[in-house]
């Protein structure tokens, strides 16, 4: 689709069409797993895109990882020309089928924040945080994890007689305990670890954060990510 301008155009108009048809506020475009043959074209159809939302009033946003060597086609720099936010996806630093670790700790997020306001106006980025964490299991050697909600990884460290303690390298509760299928570690994500990513809100004077996904969070994460805001300003 990308490659070719008349299939471009196509799904531009699709797009300018449903957001019209539905109210919507914005457009938030997530490709993810490009070839990086595709950079050019990739970055025509953000352009490209970014003039219809604007002849409209839409609101255009781009979600990226977090900068490395081999994403640098996703070219973030040139998105912030066009779009109205660069979003960086600032999770899944430990991911399935990785070894176990943390999603997001905050040392991680922090650079990830750092890369991105190199090449993009700080306040046109935005941090997205995890509502979500994984539960590592590891057992002869093997690795598994299940991604869960924030309550259900609390649910499941009480269920076992498990306590947290507070981890300053990662910015996060953590336990570990043993169960028959194996030893289970939990670097959790909640409303203290949530602040801590808030406080890099308003250090680097970013545009703004966002969250995946919704449902998983509780309740009481909302006026943490609230009180953030609001201390930055």
């Amino acid at each position: 689709v990308l490659t070719y301008s008349s299939r471009r155009e196509s799904l531009i108009n699709n797009l300018i069409s449903a957001a019209i048809q539905y109210k919507l506020d914005g457009i938030n475009v997530d490709f993810e797993s490009l070839d990086p043959s595709i950079g050019d074209s990739y970055i025509q159809f953000i352009r490209e895109l970014s003039l219809k939302c604007a002849n409209n009033g839409i609101v255009l946003s781009v979600d990226n990882y977090p900068p490395t060597a081999y994403t640098a086609f996703y070219n973030r720099s040139e998105q912030a020309v066009f779009a109205d936010y660069v979003i960086l996806m600032g999770y899944d630093e430990h991911y399935a089928g990785s070894d176990a670790g943390s999603v997001a700790s905050l040392p991680f997020v922090e650079d990830g924040i750092s890369r991105a306001v190199s090449m993009v106006p700080s306040e046109q980025v935005i941090n997205a945080v995890p509502f979500y964490t994984r539960i590592w299991t590891e057992n002869a050697g093997e690795t598994k994890s299940r991604a869960v909600g924030m309550q259900a990884a609390m649910d499941a460290m009480q269920e076992n007689g498990a306590t947290a303690e507070w981890d300053e390298t990662t910015g996060q509760y953590y336990c570990t305990y043993e169960t028959s299928a194996g030893t289970v570690q939990i670097w959790f994500e909640e409303d203290r670890s949530i602040g801590e990513k808030m406080k890099l809100y308003s250090k680097y004077k970013l545009g703004g954060v966002a969250e995946w996904k919704l449902g998983l969070e509780t309740s009481s994460v909302w006026s943490i990510i609230s009180n953030g805001l609001n201390y930055a300003s």
